[in-house]
């Protein structure tokens, strides 16, 4: 599924929302930028989303962020919520990442105020992403923590050249959207983050099961290697997170707590409602060739183009052409028994 949106702030001017919904599927709102003074916040911020609240538009927001500091990032957060706290957002809450200061600061420490600003967010039952543009999330935001959270890119180009999980692309700052008087930024959007945001009762929306009901742990086992789509830092936790990876091995069980499911060594807990499923592995660990095809048949799995490709956006590789490299990558992961199937 993919939906088109924009993003837009005090310099598209008034927006007749009523034209634009004809246009759009979804908006994401400037909050404003920096700490919580009121003179920062976007001067149109709250008439916009009023309208979308109005005409029923799903929206998301973002702050622009200059904070160099964790105290700073903290800042932005609390101002971000006293903007938003009165309002059901159906799209994340996106952290602005772009300005020359922050720039500036080494990769670590912009991970730093990164994860300050989430965190305070999630603490707050928030649904957090992180907007740059694609230079930044290949040189900048390379750290392991980015990939917790949805990522929307900014590329102004007729493709994007990213490789890895997105969750939106802003593909143009020139668009035109009937309604909207000024050039506005277009997006595509390839999560269903409406249904998602819901389900997890984030960003306004209640949540879908009392907050001191218990879901127990029947349906798995240790050993289970299981999909997921949110995990919780602890097995009593009501806050659901975005991880980094999703997928793990039930390592241990709490079978009457509310998230009995411990994720490897503390990727976090999960309960039945957040598995989606389970995983099983390809392996080949005694095949010698360096031929994937070869090594696949071998074990009796379809060695068409189609299934590899298939197999390849499994592990990771969304552009699979079955060159050499891509096919190394495979084999690899099959010979050590890590090929997703």
């Amino acid at each position: 599924m993919v939906t088109d949106g924009i993003d837009v702030s005090y310099y598209q001017g008034d927006i007749d929302w009523e034209e634009a919904k004809k246009h759009i599927d979804f908006a994401i709102l400037r909050v404003g930028y920096g700490q919580d003074m009121t003179s920062q916040d976007d001067k149109l911020y709250k008439r916009n989303a009023d309208e979308c609240t109005r005409l029923g538009i799903p929206f998301g927001v973002y702050i622009y962020s200059y904070a160099t500091t964790e105290q700073e990032a903290i800042g932005e957060a609390r101002h971000t919520i006293r903007l938003i706290k009165d309002y059901k957002l159906a799209y994340p809450v996106y952290y602005d990442l772009e300005d020359p200061k922050v720039g500036r600061l080494s990769n670590e420490q912009i991970e730093k105020v990164s994860k300050a600003f989430a965190d305070e967010m999630v603490k707050n039952n928030y649904y957090v992403g992180f907007y740059a543009s694609l230079y930044w999330w290949k040189t900048k935001l390379t750290g392991i923590f980015f990939e917790r959270y949805t990522k929307w890119i900014a590329q102004y180009n007729d493709t994007l050249n990213y490789t890895g999980n997105y969750g939106m692309w802003q593909y143009t700052d020139k668009g035109f959207v009937a309604g909207v008087n000024e050039p506005v930024d277009m997006n595509y959007c390839y999560v269903d983050f409406p249904a998602e945001i819901k389900g997890l009762g984030m960003n306004g929306f209640g949540q879908n099961e009392g907050s001191n009901t218990p879901v127990t742990g029947k349906a798995y086992n240790v050993g289970d290697h299981v999909t997921f789509d949110h995990v919780y830092i602890s097995s009593d936790s009501s806050i659901p997170l975005i991880p980094y990876m999703n997928h793990g091995t039930i390592t241990r069980i709490e079978p009457d707590a509310r998230n009995p499911y411990l994720i490897g060594n503390g990727l976090g807990w999960v309960n039945d409602k957040s598995i989606t499923g389970t995983m099983r592995f390809l392996s080949n660990p005694t095949y010698r060739g360096t031929s994937l095809v070869d090594a696949l048949a071998q074990i009796g799995v379809n060695t068409s183009f189609a299934n590899r490709k298939k197999l390849a956006e499994k592990n990771g590789i969304y552009d699979y052409e079955g060159s050499a490299s891509q096919n190394y990558e495979l084999l690899k992961l099959l010979k050590e028994g890590r090929l997703k199937d």
